[in-house]
Order: C-alpha cells, then sequence, then structure tokens
C-alpha cells in the first residue's frame, strides 16, 4: 500500500511539472495527453471545450490522432458518450467500446478498433460547478480489469485542466482589456498631438504647422530649435503621431537628466556586469523604440563621447549595448531638440561638425512667445480651460486689466511660463473671473496705464480697481447699465457717473 502511495504521488508530481513546463494552455494539454500515453499507456486522447456561443463542443488538443479529424469532429450535447458527458457532467467509463451503441468513431475508424478490446475513459472538466469540456482517452483492456486507477488519475488531471482553463480566460480577459486600453491611450495621444489641436495661430506657428505636415510621413531625421518653453516636445509628438509610424513606440529622453554613463546606458542598454550595479541585462531606449520615434531632447548637452555613438546609429542604424559585442540592428526615426545656438557649440569644439549636418536634416524652428503676441490669449484661455475644472474652480474669463498685463509682459520662460502663471491664477482666485491681483509679481510690474517710474497713489489704485469692476460688470451684462449697477450694488445714477468719470463706453465692453 505504501508503494502505490509513493507511486501514486511520483505521478501527480510528474503531471504537475508537465503542467508547469508549458508555455501555454494549448502546450500544457498536448503536453498531459503526450504523458498519459507513454507513462500509463492511455491512447488517443482528446480533449474538447464546450463553445456556449455555437452550443458545440469542440476538440481542443487530441494525441494520436490526424489534425484533419481533429477539425473536422464536433459534437452536441447529448450527442455520443462526449457528448452525454457534457450534458450529464457525469464520467462514463466503458469497458469494451465494441459493445456499447453510444461510441460514434468520429474521430477512430470502426475496423481499427474491431480487432482488439479496449477500454474507453470520458470524464467531465468542470469550472465552478459547470461542465466546460472533457478529456477522453483509451486503452488497451481484458475481461475483468480494474480501471478505478486509471479513471482516478484521469480525474485529477481533469482538475488541473480546469484550473488552467480558468487561468488562460483570465489571462485573456486581461491582455484583451489591455490590449484595449493600449489601444484607447494611443488613439487619445493621436487626437491630442494632432496639428489642427495645436493652439496658436499666428503667423510663425502657421509655418510650424506646414513644416510639421510636410516631414511627418517621411523617414527623415528632425531638429527642433528654440528657447526652453516653446513647446519643442509638442512638435515632436506632432511629428510622430501624424506619421505612418504613430502605431509605434514613441520613447523619449531627456538628455540633461543623466549624467554621461547613465546616459549610454539608457540609450543604448548594457550587458549584465557592465559595470557596478549592472545585475541583468537591460534594453537601452533605441531597443525599446523599435519601430517607432526616439526623441532626444536637448541634444545639445551630448559629450563627445556619446556623439561619436549617437552619430554611428543614425548613419548605420546599428549600436552595441554598454560591455557587449552584439551588434543590434535598429529600425527608429530620431527627432532632437536643443535650446542652444549649435553654430557656436561647432566653433568652441563642443559639438561635432559632422552630427550637425546628420540632424540638421529637416529643421523646425519654434519661436519665443514674444514673437508671437497674437496666440498669448489663446494660450491663457486653454489653460484656463485646463485647470479651472482641475481645481474644482468656475472662472469663466480673465478681465481686461488682467489681459492688458498678460499681452505686455515679455515671457521670458515662454509658454511653459505662461501654463504656471495662469495655474496659479486659477489657485488663488476665489471667484468667477481673474483679475489683475491674481497673477504673479513679475506681471505686477507691468503697467500699462501709468509710467513704470511712477509708484501708484491709493486714490489711483482705488480707481483703478473701480473702473475694473464697472468694467467687468458691464462685460457680464452685455452693456446693459441698469442689470450692471443692481449687480453692483448701486444705483444706476451713480454707475452712470463712473461710466462718464472713467470713459467707459458701455456698449463696447
Amino acid at each position: 500500500m505504501a508503494k502505490k502511495a509513493t507511486k501514486d504521488i511520483e505521478l501527480l508530481s510528474q503531471i504537475a511539472n508537465v503542467f508547469s513546463e508549458a508555455i501555454d494552455l494549448e502546450s500544457s494539454l498536448k503536453a498531459i495527453l503526450k504523458w498519459l500515453d507513454q507513462q500509463l499507456k492511455l491512447r488517443r486522447g482528446t480533449i474538447t471545450l464546450f463553445d456556449p456561443d455555437s452550443e458545440t463542443i469542440n476538440i481542443e488538443v487530441a494525441h494520436g490522432i490526424s489534425d484533419a479529424n481533429k477539425k473536422q469532429v464536433t459534437y452536441k450535447p447529448g450527442e455520443g458518450i462526449t457528448g452525454t458527458v457534457v450534458q450529464t457532467g457525469k464520467e462514463v467509463i466503458v469497458p469494451d467500446i465494441r459493445k456499447d451503441p453510444r461510441f460514434l468513431y468520429k474521430t477512430r475508424t470502426k475496423p481499427e478498433l474491431s480487432t482488439e478490446r479496449r477500454a474507453f475513459f470520458c470524464l467531465p472538466i468542470k469550472l465552478e460547478g459547470n461542465t466546460i469540456g472533457t478529456i477522453s482517452v483509451d486503452k488497451k483492456s481484458q475481461s475483468g480489469d480494474d480501471l478505478e486507477s486509471e479513471t482516478y488519475f484521469l480525474n485529477v488531471i481533469s482538475t488541473m485542466i480546469a484550473q488552467a482553463v480558468r487561468l488562460n480566460r483570465r489571462l485573456q480577459s486581461e491582455r484583451k482589456g489591455l490590449t484595449s486600453e493600449n489601444e484607447r491611450l494611443r488613439s487619445e495621444l493621436r487626437s491630442r498631438f494632432k496639428i489642427d489641436n495645436m493652439v496658436g495661430t499666428s503667423n510663425a506657428m502657421q509655418q510650424v504647422y506646414r513644416l510639421v505636415e510636410q516631414v511627418a510621413n517621411s523617414n527623415a531625421t528632425v531638429l527642433i530649435r528654440g528657447e526652453s518653453g516653446t513647446g519643442k516636445d509638442l512638435v515632436a509628438h506632432a511629428v510622430h503621431y501624424n506619421s505612418l509610424r504613430a502605431d509605434k513606440p514613441f520613447v523619449k529622453v531627456n538628455c540633461t537628466a543623466l549624467p554621461e554613463t547613465l546616459l549610454e546606458s539608457e540609450l543604448f542598454g548594457h550587458e549584465k556586469g557592465a559595470f557596478t550595479g549592472a545585475v541583468e541585462r537591460k534594453k537601452g531606449r533605441f531597443e525599446m523604440a523599435h519601430g517607432g520615434t526616439i526623441f532626444l531632447d536637448e541634444i545639445g548637452d551630448f559629450s563627445l563621447n556619446l556623439q561619436v555613438k549617437l552619430l554611428r546609429v543614425i548613419q548605420f542604424k546599428e549600436f552595441e549595448r554598454l560591455g557587449g559585442t552584439e551588434t543590434i540592428k535598429t529600425n527608429v526615426r530620431i527627432v532632437v531638440a536643443t535650446h542652444k545656438d549649435l553654430e557656436q557649440e561647432i566653433r568652441e569644439g563642443l559639438f561635432r561638425e559632422d552630427l550637425y549636418y546628420r540632424i540638421n536634416v529637416f529643421p523646425i524652428y519654434l519661436p519665443p512667445l514674444r514673437d508671437r503676441k497674437d496666440d498669448v490669449m489663446l494660450l491663457a484661455d486653454y489653460f484656463l480651460e485646463k485647470y479651472a475644472p482641475e481645481n474644482n474652480k468656475s472662472i469663466s474669463r480673465i478681465s481686461t486689466p488682467a489681459i492688458k498685463m498678460l499681452t505686455s509682459y515679455h515671457w521670458p520662460g515662454n509658454i511653459r511660463e505662461l501654463e504656471n502663471c495662469i495655474e496659479r491664477a486659477v489657485l488663488v482666485c476665489n471667484e468667477d473671473v481673474i483679475r489683475s491681483e491674481h497673477l504673479p509679481p513679475s506681471l505686477q510690474m507691468v503697467k500699462p496705464n501709468a509710467p513704470a517710474e511712477k509708484n501708484l497713489t491709493l486714490p489711483e489704485i482705488i480707481e483703478n480697481k473701480e473702473r475694473e469692476l464697472i468694467v467687468d460688470a458691464l462685460k457680464k451684462t452685455n452693456g446693459n447699465q441698469r442689470q450692471a449697477a443692481r449687480d453692483l450694488g448701486v444705483t444706476e445714477r451713480i454707475l452712470g457717473y463712473k461710466i462718464r468719470k472713467y470713459d467707459i463706453l458701455p456698449k463696447r465692453r
């Protein structure tokens, strides 16, 4: 008895190993049927699964049966022994299939089985109380054979198969969900970075849009130039998501964020043991971007050593990992950006001239915000619509004095500074209008209505504030003085006096 128990445990251990070594469900099931044939002489195994949509029982995998037979064979619930097991959820063990009329010979020919006695086993595969399929095998038998041990092992295996099917279905569901989410995000990115969605109508920006449209569908290397904060990152995204590579990866590398040794590893990857801390092989960004686009932001900060390696990647489309000897081919579209004067960097020996000509295939220049004043309020309104809902504020507009401050400022930090300015204004504003006092101190220094060298007196400050409130009230009422007076809590006569005093034209508000 002890020997039998030990043997049973060994067999079950072997079965578990078969499951653990297979890489997917189909491989697992095929390996199990092969093991049953080799170890227990259980031949011609089949595993079927019930398809509730078509209400048919289909052979998922088979061993010792031709692929042609496997594809042709299906059962209906209640049809033959397999259909009966699915319908009833109970096992069927036939000592001699020649004498059982339920055996339909769908996967075997009748003459083949008529010459010898064979036992047939068909057991249900159950998941959460429902029969989802069957496992069936046959073996050579004699009258009076005890088929209990084979039945026991097949019951254990059917339970394992059920768990494998459940895990596979869960993985398939998760994979489908991830694929759907990935496609949704890609679609969102494509929509977000469409050229039509970029903010700006100035002549300078119209030229940028035309250049992006011209270069997007090519494989040309693009050099985006402009001051910090002008939106070079957005243009790089637009080039990628309007190209034929839009469904492939877009990989961004900030070249100023890492020291030279780490940047080389980040770009080209490294082999295990290439340096202290390299405990395993790592793929670089060029490998990750294969088939897509890699965006090298602030390429002017590349060391001369890395410039040589980048030149090789651009020229020959190949590189080696740090510490490795294997040459890796890559198919990537390269987009680079810099705020530096590369021509001056070349004169000073800080940037390779040959690399400059390799990356300067199709330059796109982004103008600073001070040169596109027509876009300031478009961008300000865009950021207001973005940050007001994020901070649960119902801010609908920007007051006239605040607009004058925004359009008079020189914006050394460009669009990034404007965005930060509007976000701050939203945070400090507790009404439905952003006013001049909500803007940061750097803009408060801009006084369009007063000499820059003169400090405003208290009466002047009060008058400016009073004028601003009246203008805002008239805007809200479309010039209706009676309604504006009611909103301000004054009489219509007093409001009329103030309008004349400050030379306000109500119908133009």
